[in-house]
């Protein structure tokens, strides 16, 4: 009888083995096992909305199910509502982990306060078991445990707390899988320190198997990129890890088909390797935003591939800084211009680009900047202690020859035997400023 019923609703005769062994199902006439299995059957089918598929595979993962009372299950999901979890998230978590609906609610809400005791706030823990929601059935003192191993691994508690956030997958790992992975990835070319942070920003690196991360560093290579330009791009952007292959082509080719050079896309994503997860109808966007400031099309090719962190920023605050450079004394043109010649001035905050154009007005070189604005690069700081040690020996500096103040840190040392630390200590803008502002200095 059993046995017809199951195999009526698509499992095989081996899987009857997994039924037949279970305790939880023994208990039961023959009668009234076949009534439940109908019931749970058409409640995970019609109420639920799982496939025949996904109801065989829950009911082989935890065959006790066809045990449980069908109300009880019912109201698992009330409460899981209340506790802040949508139908449709119950619906795949119980899909994931169909052993939450074998779980009491207290126990349930037990795991949501001792995740709160670990640091975790009512938001996170939703969100963590969204994810992974095999968590519900994880002793907390295991999952402490992998705070604790994490520790030793050389993460604070802190960040490990906040790793687990990004990526709940990370109880799922055993400790010693990602240790071994850390050993991997340092024979790939990193090294633990690159390792540390590469996981803090990115955990579901541990995710990845080293075979398919030995084939990605093959696959760039074949793109062009050298195995070293790869460590370097995945150190500052290991989510490339988990771009296929295939998509960062198709961005090479988008890219030339926005009128960029082979080679000029191989230095920009070298460069600025985030542009990878950038979608191409994005950077079309930003690019024709940025031509409604006065730009041709051909500027913002050139500006952005000098400058690739440009497509990083927010229109708002490119518009932001081409209006703040004009209140500080340059017109449109003038802003074009100096944005043309240096578009990284688009990456400076405006803050320090204030306070340097501010400090080249107060010696009249308001000029500088159109004429160098790559000199905007150089910190305001250096810029006033070279100025005062050069003004101490005798050196006015002016527009003709205001080189002097941006020579390298090598020439200037060999020239006027003072280092810069030494500069920076004798000549202090930061209390000339305060100086400036109690009214020591007129």
């Amino acid at each position: 009888m059993i046995k017809d019923l199951m195999l009526s609703l698509g499992y095989t005769e081996e899987d009857m083995e997994l039924f037949i062994g279970s305790y939880e199902l023994r208990k039961y006439t023959c009668e009234t096992l076949a009534l439940k299995i109908k019931d749970i059957y058409n409640f995970l089918l019609l109420e639920q909305g799982h496939s025949q598929e996904d109801i065989i595979k829950m009911t082989k993962d935890a065959p006790e199910i066809y045990g449980l009372n069908i109300d009880n299950m019912k109201q698992k999901i009330v409460d899981m509502e209340k506790m802040g979890y949508s139908q449709e998230a119950i619906i795949k978590m119980t899909k994931d982990a169909p052993q939450i609906y074998g779980l009491s609610i207290d126990n349930i809400k037990q795991k949501l306060s001792d995740m709160k005791k670990m640091g975790y706030n009512k938001e996170d823990i939703i969100k963590i078991t969204k994810d992974v929601p095999q968590i519900y059935t994880y002793s907390i003192e295991n999952m402490q445990q992998k705070i604790t191993d994490m520790e030793e691994m050389g993460y604070s508690r802190k960040v490990a707390i906040m790793m687990t956030r990004l990526n709940a997958k990370l109880y799922t790992y055993s400790i010693d899988s990602m240790r071994q992975k850390m050993t991997d990835m340092e024979k790939l070319g990193y090294s633990r320190e690159n390792l540390m942070k590469m996981t803090k920003s990115f955990p579901a690196l541990y995710g990845y198997s080293i075979e398919n991360m030995q084939q990605k560093i093959t696959d760039m290579e074949e793109m062009g990129y050298r195995k070293e330009d790869i460590i370097k791009m995945t150190k500052t952007s290991p989510n490339i890890y988990g771009y296929s292959i295939e998509n960062m082509q198709q961005k090479i080719t988008d890219m030339e088909e926005m009128g960029y050079s082979r080679k000029a896309t191989m230095r920009m994503t070298k460069s600025q390797p985030s542009i990878f997860g950038y979608s191409i109808e994005s950077m079309k966007q930003k690019a024709k935003d940025i031509e409604t400031l006065g730009y041709s099309t051909e500027d913002v090719i050139d500006m952005t591939s000098i400058a690739p962190s440009i497509y990083g920023l927010s229109i708002e605050t490119i518009k932001d800084k081409f209006e703040n450079l004009q209140t500080l004394g340059y017109d449109r043109e003038e802003v074009i211009e100096i944005s043309k010649d240096f578009p990284g001035v688009y990456g400076l905050s405006l803050q320090a680009m204030r306070q340097k154009i501010e400090f080249y007005d107060s010696i009249n070189m308001h000029a500088l900047v159109i004429r160098e604005p790559k000199f905007l690069m150089q910190s305001v700081d250096l810029s006033y202690a070279r100025y005062e040690f050069l003004k101490s020996k005798g050196i006015m500096v002016d527009m003709s020859n205001y080189n002097k103040l941006f020579w390298n840190e090598k020439q200037f040392k060999r020239v006027y035997k003072v280092t810069k630390q030494e500069l920076l200590e004798k000549y202090s803008y930061e209390k000339h400023m305060e100086e400036i502002k109690n009214g020591d200095i007129r």
